[in-house]
């Protein structure tokens, strides 16, 4: 395996846009579920939502650990030692699962426990509690899914992740088809019908992950070698900020359209058809993370630091390009965009002044999404939650403003966000400027 790693747009192209690609397909599929679940009703749409944004926030667990996987791989790659990345996938893949139990334990605690029970409308909460049953038997291959993507990652094999991600999209469209409104002779199961989909692709995108792995390893793949418990223990170590971090942004995230429940159903309606498109921004960022990631990692892993201004300024021309590419219609056109999801014209307008507000959102979120991942590569993830941490208050602090103190309407709600990216580019700028973050070993 070369350990040599290029930086040039082409090879930065080459690492990104396959994952991009897949992550696009990802953004078909919520765009369909929504499609879909906003055929049966508003409470279909916005239980599920609010579900799907939950189990989101839940599986950064995963997602926490199995990112500090990547640059662990990466790093291993940049010194030298690639025979470390199957020890570290095996070890990963062990770990994320019973992670994946303990969660689906949780969950259904929780909803022994009533947790539906705050929200407003009872027949939104009655659907988040009936898509969420199901929803949580994902965190297994989820998780395992993953992780396979960090290793996947952090050895620059970015390919075969185009296709997984395009296995898991067809399979949850065309299992949304079928299982939402009922076809080919099966009883639509509505929101539930969605959740059994998305569980149906996570199962198809992993088995994907599994052939590539094993096509590429071999025998490999089966050693019993695992890493020992110092080193499962420093992993812990390094990866606990960034669950953390992830899972507070997630959560906040996830706390946002609970309180846009208490102002209306219109409000909420609009806020995850926003949430949508807000999508497009993450179908390129996904990818440019996780190269920022990966590029980091491994250039200072050979020694090679002194590339990496040039190398962060390429990614963040990719991001900011990519975003306008994709999105720029959320500024020009923003009720075509929006005009599928409704059927009244108050609730289309005011889609349409709040996709305006996602796009310009997405501006900023462009530069500070490559400079996160940069502290995070680098292995400062301590300093990463910091930052974070402290974005998250300001943002909490403004979300509470507009939706419970002094209630407005959901496109002067939605400017919170630029509340938080602003304060979180801040802090990264000042900790990449003012600090020697480049000498740091994991």
């Amino acid at each position: 395996m070369s350990t040599s790693l290029s930086s040039d747009y082409r090879s930065i192209l080459s690492l990104a846009l396959p994952i991009s690609a897949g992550t696009f397909t990802q953004f078909l599929v919520v765009l369909t579920d929504n499609y879909f679940l906003s055929q049966v009703s508003d409470a279909a749409l916005n239980g599920a939502g609010n579900a799907g944004i939950l189990y989101i926030t839940l599986a950064m667990v995963g997602q926490g650990l199995a990112s500090l996987g990547q640059i662990l791989i990466a790093r291993r790659v940049g010194e030298g030692r690639a025979e470390r990345a199957l020890v570290l996938l095996r070890t990963g893949l062990l770990g994320l699962l019973l992670i994946g139990f303990c969660l689906i334990a949780t969950v259904h605690f929780g909803l022994q426990l009533g947790f539906a029970d705050v929200f407003r409308d009872p027949a939104t909460g009655d659907v988040f509690s009936r898509f969420i049953a199901v929803r949580k038997w994902g965190f297994l291959p989820g998780f395992m899914m993953l992780m396979l993507y960090a290793y996947f990652m952090g050895t620059a094999r970015s390919k075969v992740l185009m296709v997984s991600m395009i296995s898991v999209g067809v399979v949850n469209i065309l299992g949304d088809s079928v299982l939402i409104s009922g076809r080919w002779g099966m009883p639509g199961l509505g929101a539930e019908g969605a959740a059994w989909a998305s569980f149906g692709a996570e199962c198809a995108g992993l088995s994907v992950l599994l052939v590539a792995v094993i096509r590429a390893n071999g025998k490999a793949v089966w050693e019993r070698q695992l890493l020992n418990f110092q080193e499962v223990w420093h992993w812990i170590k390094l990866a606990f900020p960034l669950v953390l971090q992830l899972t507070l942004t997630l959560g906040t995230w996830s706390m946002f359209f609970f309180l846009v429940e208490q102002v209306g159903m219109l409000e909420l309606k609009v806020s995850h058809v926003a949430r949508n498109y807000f999508m497009l921004a993450f179908t390129v960022t996904q990818g440019v993370q996780q190269t920022t990631r990966t590029y980091v990692s491994t250039l200072l892993g050979e020694e090679r630091g002194s590339e990496l201004p040039d190398t962060l300024r390429r990614l963040f021309v990719v991001n900011i390009t990519g975003i306008v590419i994709l999105a720029h219609g959320l500024l020009l056109y923003p009720e075509w965009l929006a005009q599928p999801f409704f059927d009244d014209p108050e609730g289309l307008q005011a889609a349409g002044k709040t996709l305006p507000v996602i796009f310009l959102a997405m501006m900023l979120y462009s530069a500070v999404s490559v400079m996160l991942s940069a502290i995070q590569g680098s292995g400062h993830t301590t300093p990463a939650l910091v930052i974070e941490l402290s974005a998250i208050v300001i943002y909490a602090f403004c979300a509470f403003s507009v939706t419970l103190w002094w209630p407005q309407p959901v496109w002067r709600i939605w400017w919170v966000e630029f509340s938080y990216f602003s304060s979180m580019g801040l802090g990264c700028a000042w900790f990449l400027f003012r600090h020697d973050w480049r000498s740091k070993r994991i």
